[in-house]
Formats: C-alpha cells, sequence, structure tokens
C-alpha cells in the first residue's frame, strides 16, 4: 500500500517578516546625524529616510542606504547611523519616515518613527568662578566664560552673541548675563553657603533653535571666621564650700586680619558639667553685647566641675566656639559632734565620738584618725577606726592600751567632696 501526503510551500516554510523600525532620531551628541534601530528575519539591505518639516508638514530631503554605515549590531539586528550629518536648510523638528528592505525582499515603511532634532547644541568653553573659597565678607563670585553653539549640519562650534546665561548657585538662578559678539559672558553671584555654582543656558524664545546647556560645575567652600572664648570669672582653679555661688563671665572673640577683637550678636548657652561625667545643668542663655560678653550668670554648683560656654551660628560663615573654665572643686562640711577619751582601768584610755555631714552627702568610707599630743600642739596618729551609722549619727570608738597622759582628739582628712574635720581635744590624765 502506497500513502499519498500532499501540501503547500507555504505551509511548511517560516511566514515572512518584514523589517522593524525600533527608532529614529538624533544621534546622542550629534544632532544632525540620523540614528535608525532596525531589526528583521534577514540582513537588512535597504534604508530610505524621509525628512518632513514639522513647521510646514513638507519633506524636506530624502537620506538613501548608501548614506548609512551599519555602527553596532549586525545587518539583521543593528544601529545604523548617517556617515556624515544631514544638510537641511533650516533649523527645526524633523518627523523622520522610514522604508526599510531586507534581504529576502521584504518591505516595511514607518512614517513616524522618530525625530531629528536638527538644533543648535549649547557649549561652554572656559567657565570659571574668580575664587572656589569665600569667607563672611567677601562673598561676591564672578563667573566669565565663553557660549559657543554647535552647528548640527557641519558640527562647528561658533560663538553665540546675545544669548541670555543663567549664573546659578546650588542650582537655583542668582543672576542672568547676555553673551557679547564673542560669546564671552561674565557676571556675579552672591554664594551664602558651601555649594556649586554653574553657567547655564535654557531655553529663550528669542533663539528657540538652541538648546539647554551648562558647564560643569565648580564647588565653592566656605572659609569659617574663627572665634574663641575666654573666661574671666572663673579665671582660676577655686574651691568653694557647697551652696556657695559662683559668677560665670565669658567673652567671645573673632579673628580679624588685625587680630582678635570682640565678637558682639552671637548666641549661646552655659552649662556646669560635674568632672566625673554623670550630671550637667544648664545655667543660662546668652546674646553677646558690643564688648563680646555674654551674659553674667550666678551659678551654685552641686559638685565638683566646670562651667562650659558655647556659642553657634546659623550662618555657616562663623565657626562655632566653646570653652570650659577653671575646675571648681565643691567641698561638703565635715563636722565631729562629741568626742570624749576616759582613763580605763587598765591603764588604757577609751575615746568616743560621732560625726554628721550637714550638707546632705555621706563619703562611702568614714576613717576617723585618733590622734595624741603630750604638750597640745604636736599631734600624731596613734590609729585609725572607722565611723559608722548607729541611727542617730555616725559613731566610731576606740581603745589605747598603755595610754600616756596628754591630749587626744579625733581627725577627719579632707577628701575630693569632703572637708577635714577636727574634734575639741580632750586632755586625760594618770
Amino acid at each position: 500500500m502506497a500513502v499519498l501526503v500532499a501540501g503547500t510551500p507555504a505551509a511548511n516554510a517560516a511566514e515572512a517578516q518584514a523589517p522593524d523600525v525600533r527608532y529614529a532620531h538624533s544621534a546622542t551628541g550629534d544632532l544632525g546625524t540620523l540614528e535608525v534601530g532596525l531589526s528583521s528575519d534577514s540582513a537588512i539591505t535597504g534604508i530610505r529616510a524621509h525628512l518632513v518639516s514639522a513647521a510646514t508638514q513638507q519633506e524636506v530631503a530624502v537620506v538613501e542606504h548608501d548614506a548609512f554605515d551599519l555602527v553596532s549590531g549586525t545587518a539583521d539586528n543593528g544601529v545604523w547611523r548617517t556617515k556624515q550629518p544631514v544638510d537641511l536648510p533650516d533649523l527645526g523638528s524633523y518627523t523622520v519616515r522610514i522604508e526599510a528592505t531586507d534581504a529576502d525582499g521584504d518591505h516595511s515603511v514607518d512614517d513616524s518613527a522618530g525625530t531629528l532634532a536638527y538644533y543648535v547644541a549649547a557649549v561652554f568653553e572656559d567657565v570659571r568662578p574668580d575664587r572656589t573659597e569665600i569667607d563672611t565678607d567677601h562673598r561676591q563670585v564672578r563667573i566669565d566664560g565663553t557660549l559657543k553653539g554647535r552647528w548640527p549640519a557641519t558640527r562647528e562650534l561658533k560663538p553665540l552673541a546675545d544669548h541670555r546665561v543663567d549664573l546659578d548657585v546650588d542650582n537655583w538662578t542668582e543672576n542672568t548675563v547676555r553673551t557679547d559678539a564673542q560669546g564671552r559672558f561674565s557676571g556675579t553671584v552672591t554664594v551664602n553657603d558651601a555649594v556649586p555654582v554653574q553657567a547655564v543656558y535654557r531655553h529663550d524664545n528669542a533663539n528657540p533653535f538652541v538648546l539647554y546647556g551648562e558647564s560643569a560645575s565648580t564647588p565653592i567652600g566656605i572659609r569659617q571666621v574663627a572665634t574663641r572664648w575666654t573666661f574671666e570669672t572663673p579665671a582660676e582653679a577655686r574651691t568653694i564650700d557647697y551652696g556657695e555661688q559662683v559668677t560665670v563671665t565669658a567673652t567671645l572673640e573673632r579673628e580679624t586680619p588685625q587680630g582678635w577683637v570682640p565678637f558682639e550678636g552671637q548666641s549661646g548657652g552655659v552649662l556646669y558639667e560635674a568632672s566625673s561625667g554623670t550630671h550637667w545643668a544648664s545655667v543660662g542663655y546668652f546674646t553677646t553685647g558690643a564688648d563680646g560678653k555674654a551674659a553674667t550668670f550666678t551659678h551654685t554648683p552641686w559638685e565638683t566641675g566646670t562651667f562650659r560656654v558655647a556659642s553657634h551660628s546659623d550662618d555657616p560663615f562663623i565657626a562655632s566656639a566653646s570653652a570650659n573654665s577653671a575646675e571648681i572643686t565643691v567641698l561638703r562640711a565635715s563636722v565631729f559632734t562629741s568626742f570624749s577619751a576616759t582613763r580605763t582601768q587598765d591603764g588604757g584610755v577609751r575615746v568616743e565620738g560621732a560625726m554628721d555631714f550637714p550638707d546632705g552627702w555621706t563619703p562611702g568610707d568614714i576613717p576617723v584618725h585618733i590622734q595624741y599630743s603630750r604638750d597640745g600642739k604636736r599631734w600624731k596618729d596613734l590609729l585609725t577606726t572607722r565611723a559608722d551609722w548607729s541611727g542617730e549619727g555616725h559613731a566610731f570608738s576606740a581603745d589605747i592600751a598603755d595610754a600616756k597622759r596628754g591630749y587626744f582628739r579625733a581627725h577627719f582628712d579632707k577628701t575630693d567632696s569632703f572637708r577635714a574635720a577636727t574634734s575639741e581635744v580632750v586632755r586625760v590624765g594618770r
């Protein structure tokens, strides 16, 4: 048995694919050069571009296949560009109509494949500020440069005369100037912070065929005014009793070419900082006067520490300044509320007493030195005992064997936080 299967060539062949026009537009950075993206199932063998004026809707030029080169990709999927910029009679926008043919003979037409932006590209040359650092007394920056245009047909750079140029500070226009016959411009801007400056050409109805352009931006730095604080009071280290007040006065100065001078109108505050680093307190706020002085403050320190004065300006040209005073040592009171020394039957001496710390704090350890003198003038330590809380006070006692007759007393040495204290003197005979 024989079976015959019949069919048509079209049923066994892939359907033909016409060329696909992906886009058509001006090449980046080269506005007069036409770039076309094409793909197909076989190599592109023919390209024809029709350029139609957007203003008049009239066709003004036809670019044939031999004017194009394949610049990337492959013949069946690549990017084509004109070998030279197209030469058109007028600047403006042109709709691009593309006809494309591939090696299989397939043909396609895209009546609106893209746009040729046949404009002059604004180009800045030699744009430079006259300074890259400013200070509080010199905030003006002059910017000089030249504005040129790159013509699409020839790529030639020509000066753009009598064109507006914006001088931008931190992307905001601060001044607008015009170019001279050679395209040169110059203008001054005020800079109030560490920000970039640059020249920018923006669309101008008077010159509608010149596209946007900008120069490289130049960062402008700030040279801050140096400031410093000096304390008038307290000018030196001091030791005070707990509860005693201290007056604080400080002067702010700024550096000038003539030296340090008082700095008026600067705001800040004064803190008292414990030397232990665990506490601080606000003493007050101020604005310096014509003499540079902060307000005079009176403060009662609660423990040993320093005053810290600081100023800060919202003006970025003014440097912040701070300083600490000499240390203020705060000592709390220590007192003996009682002391006795009596002869015992075995010939020794029994001493007893109590201490008080009236300012509210108590040392963690209270060593009490029992001292002896034969004449009540020259003293030596006999022993050291400890005062402990008795429920009513900090009591201590000690027994001295074979004690001679003479004078006895108790003594508490000064610490970082407490003053020294000495009890009354008791004479003990035989």
